[in-house]
């Protein structure tokens, strides 16, 4: 059920665990598979904009470090 609220990657993940069927090891496995493919696929330039447009903890999903944003 949907939150009204951004998650970060891991309440993304943990979210989609707490479906019907789900366990914790498939979605984090799945949420992964698609974004990595995409960042190698779209470069470094434009992953790192896509990231900085998620809230934190997505890039970890895209294969790729979560750096602090700048205050």
């Amino acid at each position: 059920m949907p939150t009204g609220r951004p998650l970060t990657g891991w309440g993304f993940v943990k979210d989609l665990a707490q479906r019907p069927g789900g366990t914790l090891a498939t979605p984090r496995r799945d949420t992964g598979s698609v974004p990595s493919i995409v960042a190698r696929l779209a470069g470094d330039d434009l992953t790192a904009r896509i990231i900085g447009q998620l809230p934190d903890g997505y890039a970890l999903l895209f294969g790729r470090a979560q750096l602090a944003r700048a205050a």
